[in-house]
């Protein structure tokens, strides 16, 4: 079985969501959950989101002291913090010299599963640029006609938010889901060079 929100599909492996789990997912109750945290909160954390210059590395070699991927990064997990997914954990991993990343963990809700899901995202953005209409940028955001305007957005800010959404849909209709863990870097726009040492490092959760 699939399930799609925002773009973004959770799978397990093998279709191995029971068919009477699927029955119980209800498409109707699953959009109105969606939508309302999308409307209600999602999008004004994105809005938040798309204000600050959090340049991938590569565009920023300044960025520690500039401070910007750490006020997204923080921002992302209080409101991970806030969010009704069973047994949620959620840290701030930092290796020495390396961009931090984001991790979670949601236990299992079905009886006897082995298997872990993985999501992942990341929060760092490609520079300006030029080319925006004269009422839009990258660092003003603007909600128009259903769109969101503005850097970082879609591509991957939105991951974050997604997920965890995700889980707390099948959470609240009492539909069990395997083990599932999120890493959100913040290097992806630079070539992600600092993702596999965090691998390494997480390899054990």
């Amino acid at each position: 079985m699939k399930v799609c929100l925002f773009g973004m599909t959770l799978t397990t492996p093998g279709d191995s969501i029971q068919h009477d789990e699927a029955v119980r997912l209800d498409s109707a109750t699953l959009r109105e959950f969606v939508d309302r945290k999308w409307n209600d909160e999602i999008v004004f954390a994105l809005t938040d989101y798309i204000a600050v210059s959090a340049k991938s590395p590569m565009f920023d070699a300044d960025w520690t002291r500039h401070g910007f991927i750490e006020r997204v990064v923080t921002d992302a997990v209080d409101w991970i913090k806030t969010q009704p997914v069973k047994g949620l954990k959620v840290e701030i991993v930092r290796l020495s010299g390396r961009t931090p990343v984001i991790f979670f963990e949601a236990p299992t809700t079905r009886s006897g599963s082995t298997e872990t899901v993985v999501l992942y995202g990341h929060l760092d953005k490609q520079p300006e640029f030029e080319g925006w209409r004269s009422d839009l940028g990258p660092w003003t955001p603007k909600l128009e006609d259903g769109k969101l305007y503005g850097r970082g957005g879609a591509d991957d800010g939105y991951a974050t938010y997604s997920s965890i959404t995700a889980l707390a849909a099948l959470d609240a209709q009492g539909v069990e889901r395997p083990r599932c863990v999120g890493i959100i870097e913040t290097c992806e726009e630079s070539g992600s060079y600092d993702l596999l040492p965090y691998i390494d490092a997480l390899c054990h959760e």
